[in-house]
């Protein structure tokens, strides 16, 4: 999970919305309308840049409302790459196809 984070944050993809949709797509929350959940990121430094710390932090706050643990949540997070990456991933192998290509 912290992998797929770190790379959300090389893309700049860390803000609430996107961080709400991956939440939501790996199935740990059931919308990206939980306001109870849309409210512990409100503690975050910046909307538009969630920490990786912090995200933690609302993971936690997020498991023991569900009463499991931090690493089941993690778990299926780290499951559901969020669709960014994903494209990333396929745009990354083309270009070096590309490049391949062009020797």
């Amino acid at each position: 999970m912290e992998e797929i984070f770190k790379e959300l944050e090389k893309a700049g993809r860390t803000d609430v919305e996107n961080l709400m949709k991956w939440l939501n797509d790996s199935k740990v929350i059931q919308t990206t309308k939980d306001e109870k959940v849309r409210g512990l990121f409100k503690e975050a430094a910046d909307q538009k840049k969630v920490e990786l710390e912090q995200f933690k932090t609302i993971l936690a706050q997020i498991a023991r409302d569900q009463a499991r643990t931090v690493e089941q949540l993690s778990k299926q997070l780290a499951a559901k790459t969020p669709k960014v990456i994903d494209a990333a991933i396929v745009g990354l192998k083309a270009f070096k196809e590309a490049l391949k290509d062009m020797k």
